[in-house]
């Protein structure tokens, strides 16, 4: 078989530094292990791998250990915010109820009126305070929805369909999920194809399947709502968790911290883990792999700091101290890059000429 894209400087890249800074059912315990003609016709039974990957709990590199809970207490407290009364979890209840999507839940949430934080929220508030107002205060929908909106669910959809065959007994193999986006009619469809073609050349090799696209609600204390999300993926080692967050796009972006603080912090509790490593898998948009000059694939490592929840829940609270004062006025400044801005055609306060 031609040796895999990820042997190739310029189809993956490993790194590891720091970003800038629903279940209650038990874990699933389903090995991943690398088929050995997953690029074929018809799974294969599993077999070990010696792909480079997830960094193993017991050989990781020096300054990125799996975080115990012995080096610090999760959820150090802040005296700014400690002393107010906590939220009454009424998020919780609703979700284990709850059989739909992530998306349909924070609308029903909406709709009950029930407070709730994201780290989607966070994003939308530090980009531009005018496009949190226009997407969480007046929930402005963006008809018809962005293209690379849709671009990046196709994908996520074909991992979560990929991750889940372990589940079944069954490995989807690569055929299979390239006619999954065959059905989506897609002119770029050759894009999708092509970064899950990288997805299945950089499995996390050895690592059990814990939960595929976990919805989550996380107390934060200190009188804040309850912070709602999920997660793409957490994969487990021995005592080791790992939780996965997929990015795609044209380029690799600076990711946040904050998202996987959040996820991390989960996980933690959740799942009573004391060690849990955390990663961006992110897959950049190519027309051919065997022509590109740059990665295609880049894996990051976010490494835990004492302070990593601390400092997260901070910056959560004075966010939404922010978003409260924009409620209340039910209206705030511009100040993002417009260009970019999904809201820029809806905008009044988008800069002249973003065009």
């Amino acid at each position: 078989m031609a040796k895999s894209h990820s042997k190739d400087r310029t189809s993956s890249k490993i790194r590891r530094r720091s970003p800038r800074i629903k279940s209650d059912h038990g874990p699933r315990r389903i090995v991943i292990r690398r088929p050995t003609s997953h690029l074929h016709d018809h799974p294969e039974q599993a077999s070990p791998s010696g792909l480079p990957g997830l960094a193993d709990p017991d050989e990781v590199t020096p300054g990125h250990e799996c975080p115990s809970d012995e080096s610090s207490h999760p959820g150090g407290e802040c005296e700014d915010w400690s002393s107010k009364p906590d939220c009454p979890d009424e998020v919780s209840p609703l979700l284990k109820e709850w059989r739909g999507g992530i998306g349909g839940f924070v609308r029903h949430l909406d709709r009950l009126g029930i407070r709730y934080l994201a780290y989607s929220q966070v994003s939308s508030l530090e980009f531009c305070p005018y496009r949190y107002y226009l997407e969480y205060v007046r929930r402005v929908r963006l008809i018809p929805e962005p293209d690379y909106f849709i671009k990046g669910r196709i994908f996520h959809d074909a991992l979560a369909r990929y991750y889940r065959g372990f589940a079944r007994g069954r490995v989807p193999t690569l055929e299979t999920l390239h006619k999954s986006i065959d059905r989506h009619n897609r002119e770029d469809g050759h894009h999708l194809k092509n970064a899950i073609t990288l997805a299945l050349q950089n499995i996390q090799d050895g690592w059990e399947v814990v939960a595929v696209e976990e919805p989550f609600v996380l107390q934060l204390g200190w009188g804040l709502p309850p912070c709602v999300g999920v997660i793409d993926l957490i994969l487990r080692k021995g005592d080791c968790l790992a939780v996965i967050d997929h990015k795609s796009g044209r380029n690799f972006n600076e990711n946040d911290g904050l998202q996987l603080a959040i996820y991390r912090q989960h996980v933690r509790h959740h799942f009573e883990a004391g060690a849990c490593l955390a990663r961006y898998d992110e897959y950049r948009w190519v027309n051919n792999l065997s022509r590109i000059r740059k990665p295609a694939f880049q894996r990051t490592e976010v490494p835990f700091e004492p302070d990593e929840w601390k400092q997260a829940r901070e910056r959560i609270a004075r966010r939404h101290e922010e978003m409260l004062a924009i409620q209340m006025e039910k209206d705030a400044r511009g100040g993002g890059s417009c260009y970019i801005c999904p809201f820029k055609e809806k905008c009044r306060k988008a800069s002249f000429g973003w065009w």
